[in-house]
């Protein structure tokens, strides 16, 4: 069904029970009959986007369960009217242009057990009785501008599977019955104005949990004790704490079969034993940046996927413990991002048996030595970051299978010689940046073929040659940011060179 008025559906039998027509591109203004149709029970327009209207203000069919109008394109305020909604089991609104307050009307609602109000500009304060609701299971009330500290105390919420709070300015502190949570599989209290301290210990009922994730609170912090190894989360795979104010390494998922471990952004300090990363061996995804860490032990096992230690205090070689010999057996890794560090030595040739990298930044360190040629034969590469460095001798001429490669950062090194031939072959470059350097060459003209090219920094170099004979003559539609200073050119500028850089005077994109 496509491109349908609702209109059309205003003579509807009125034992009409089930209606529903997701995903059919309804599109006009809601008719409020359709909700009083007497012995509806389900009624799903989800995914009509041009789909308009209020909320009906009136009677709904007091035999409505299931109310299902997500991403649609309601305007205005929650009625009072959901009140009436006695036999209801399940509301999804998520994604309208609402407005207002959530009513507290929905406390009356003893059945429901599902309610999604994600993403629909609502404010105002948390409605303390939507946590009374002693048989709901899922609960969204994400995305929103809701404010004010989470209620202290609540019926038994037994069965509730999943509560999603994330992106409001909820305020204060967690409160207690948040840790008898016993069945709760999904939880997300992330990007709000949440303080004080979680201990590990309140954790250890929570023995369901599969996500966790609570970052971006600055004022919230994680306290950990000796005894975390005594708990048991078999579930947990997905743990966010980025953005706390945690100083310690947590080990209280030591039991657990982590995927996803974020604790970027917070103030851990000092090294992480062995023994602490004992949950690791089945991480696909892990995250310390921005921290005060200066040795990690141990390193996550054969499915890693995406590594990032950027900003921290490591030290000596890159990752030997986790690249040599184990490199061979990291075949999923497709991210590395350990700068801003003071990592010393060379960059293992190894690194280039991860046939899957498509992200390598080992920059702002005191790495040393000449780049590997082997880097040029990662054809899944999409950036590669070595700037403010110590690297000397040539830049590898091995770029042949690289054409997904859009970011080559080598400035601020002791590179010398020529700009590679091969680079030709990165039809996806777009920014190159070899600035810094001690490169001997004319202006490499060549690089007016990649046609995505919008930054050329190759300033503080030796670069020498008559410009106007080779540049001039060529075209770089795409390039914004072009800098050739402190070189060793000749000659006048062309009038044409400007003329060519039409996408400096194009104010549109």
């Amino acid at each position: 069904m496509s491109d349908v008025a609702l209109t059309s559906f205003l003579n509807l039998s009125s034992s009409l029970e089930h209606m529903s027509l997701s995903f059919s591109q309804l599109h006009g203004e809601f008719p409020t009959q359709v909700s009083q149709l007497p012995n509806l029970k389900l009624i799903d327009l989800s995914r009509s986007e041009n789909l308009r209207g209020y909320l009906p203000n009136t009677n709904w069919s007091h035999a409505l369960e299931s109310l299902d109008f997500s991403h649609c394109g309601f305007r205005g305020s929650i009625p009072a009217s959901f009140g009436n909604l006695t036999q209801i089991i399940s509301v999804d609104l998520e994604r309208n242009s609402l407005e207002g307050q959530i009513p507290d009307v929905f406390g009356n609602l003893r059945k429901l057990t599902t309610l999604r109000l994600s993403s629909c500009n609502l404010s105002g304060p948390l409605p303390i009785t939507i946590f009374n609701l002693t048989k709901i299971i899922h609960l969204d009330l994400s995305n929103n501008h809701l404010e004010g500290p989470l209620p202290n105390h609540v019926n038994k919420l037994q069965f509730l599977k999943e509560l999603r709070l994330h992106n409001n300015s909820i305020s204060g502190g967690v409160p207690s019955w948040f840790f008898d949570l016993t069945g709760i599989s999904y939880l997300d209290l992330s990007s709000n104005n949440l303080s004080g301290v979680i201990k590990s210990n309140m954790l250890s009922k929570l023995t369901s949990l599969h996500f966790l994730v609570v970052s971006s609170n600055s004022l919230l912090s994680l306290s950990t004790s000796g005894n975390d190894v005594n708990y048991s989360f078999p579930q947990l795979a997905i743990v966010n704490f980025s953005g706390c104010s945690v100083r310690q390494f947590p080990n209280f998922f030591q039991t657990s079969n982590l995927e996803e471990l974020d604790l970027s952004n917070n103030m851990i300090s000092g090294g992480i034993s062995k023994w602490e990363a004992e949950g690791w061996e089945g991480l696909r995804y892990l995250d310390l940046s921005h921290n005060f860490l200066t040795a990690l032990e141990q390193f996550p096992g054969n499915n890693l996927e995406y590594l990032n230690l950027h900003s921290n205090l490591l030290q000596g070689p890159i990752l030997s413990t986790c690249l040599s010999p184990q490199i061979p057996i990291l075949k999923e890794l497709f991210g590395i991002i350990i700068s801003k560090n003071k990592l010393t030595g060379n960059i293992p040739s190894s690194i280039c048996k991860l046939s899957l990298l498509s992200v390598l930044d080992l920059s702002e360190n005191s790495l040393s030595g000449t780049i590997p040629d082997c880097l040029g034969n990662l054809s899944s590469l999409q950036l590669m970051d070595l700037q403010v460095n110590n690297f000397y001798g040539k830049i590898p001429n091995s770029f042949v299978n690289n054409g997904k490669l859009s970011h080559l950062l080598l400035n601020d090194n002791q590179l010398e010689g020529l700009v590679p031939p091969s680079l030709a072959n990165c039809t996806s470059l777009e920014l190159l940046n070899l600035g810094n350097n001690k490169l001997r060459d004319k202006f490499p003209h060549w690089l007016a073929s990649l046609s995505r090219l919008q930054v050329l920094i190759l300033r503080f170099n030796r670069f020498y040659g008559f410009l106007p004979h080779s540049i001039a003559s060529y075209d770089f539609f795409a390039l914004r940011i072009f800098d050739l200073s402190e070189n060793e050119f000749t000659g006048t500028l062309s009038t044409k060179l400007f003329r060519n850089l039409r996408a400096m005077k194009d104010k549109h994109k």
